[in-house]
């Protein structure tokens, strides 16, 4: 998450023009930055940890372009394992394939999920 966040920070702040601590920084511009980090609800308005995560999932699916940046952390995990990685494997096949070219981290536990896209080539693993 720390890691996730810390891309987010410095392509905005390379954005504007200020100075980025790096040893080397390649930047294509971004339209939008897209983040689904941590776990809340929002039980008095009726919404679970679970159904706070999809909708904030569906918006960043509705929403993203080729030119967006998406950050996706251990997504699914507010469910059975079996179902949390088929949600996961479905959001990074839409961006794979309804959104080319969208730059997007996705943090998982889900080994499964990496061995599934290890050898796709619009996706790279680190």
């Amino acid at each position: 998450s720390t890691l996730l966040r810390h891309v987010c920070v410095s392509t905005v702040l390379a954005q504007v023009g200020a100075y980025v601590r790096a040893d080397a920084f390649d930047l294509t511009p971004v339209d939008r930055i897209f983040t689904r980090l941590g776990a809340s609800d929002k039980i008095l308005e009726g919404q679970s940890t679970f159904m706070v995560e999809l909708l904030e999932t569906a918006a960043v699916l509705k929403q993203a372009t080729p030119r967006s940046l998406c950050i996706l952390d251990e997504l699914g995990r507010g469910t059975a394992t079996f179902d949390g990685c088929a949600i996961a494997h479905s959001v990074v096949d839409h961006l794979v394939t309804n959104v080319p070219g969208c730059r997007a981290l996705f943090a998982t536990h889900y080994h499964g999920l990496v061995a599934a896209w290890a050898d796709h080539p619009a996706v790279q693993l680190g």
